[in-house]
C-alpha cells in the first residue's frame, strides 16, 4: 500500500507499506531504496528527493 507518493525531477518517490509486520519502504521509479521499521526515517529519507 503506498503511504505518499511524489513526482520529482528524478522521477516518482514512494512510500510504501512493505509489510503487515510494521515495515516501511521507500522507492523511486519502482526500485527499493530504502527499508525500516522507523516511518520518521524513511520519511526524513523521503524528504530528500
Amino acid at each position: 500500500m503506498v503511504l505518499k507518493s511524489k513526482r520529482t525531477s528524478i522521477g516518482l518517490v514512494e512510500i510504501r507499506d512493505a509489510s503487515t509486520a510494521g515495515w516501511y519502504a521507500l522507492y523511486v521509479n519502482g526500485n527499493l531504496v530504502e527499508q525500516s521499521a522507523d516511518l520518521n526515517y524513511i520519511q526524513r529519507e523521503y524528504d530528500k528527493y
